[in-house]
């Protein structure tokens, strides 16, 4: 398979140091490569680390708390027949008459009739 596809390989004559009759020796020359370059894809991790921080803020929201006490004074005195409409302007039923009708101011409101 030397001499196939080469030619003028055979009957070659007249070549100086060849004799007539012999085919000439190849002369093979040093390897040559040819590079078909393919390329494969091949996925490899690439990691990325993500930290999740739930930050927790405190905010100051007033809470109102009451305290409540009861205290007992004294009043001052009402003497029968001088009841808080007497007093007047200063009195307990700022000169309307409005109280319970005992007298004595209890709280019991009572429509004015002015």
């Amino acid at each position: 398979m030397m001499n196939q596809g080469m030619p003028g390989m055979h009957g070659m004559h007249g070549m100086p140091g060849q004799q007539p009759g012999f085919p000439m020796q190849p002369i093979v020359c040093p390897t040559q490569y040819r590079y078909n370059d393919c390329f494969t894809q091949q996925e490899f991790p690439v990691i990325h680390p993500i930290v999740n921080v739930n930050r927790h803020h405190v905010v100051g929201v007033p809470q109102h708390y009451y305290t409540e006490s009861t205290q007992d004074v004294m009043g001052n005195t009402f003497m029968p027949g001088m009841g808080p409409a007497s007093q007047g302007p200063g009195g307990y039923g700022h000169g309307h008459g409005h109280g319970c009708g005992h007298g004595h101011g209890c709280g019991r409101r009572r429509r004015c009739g002015r």
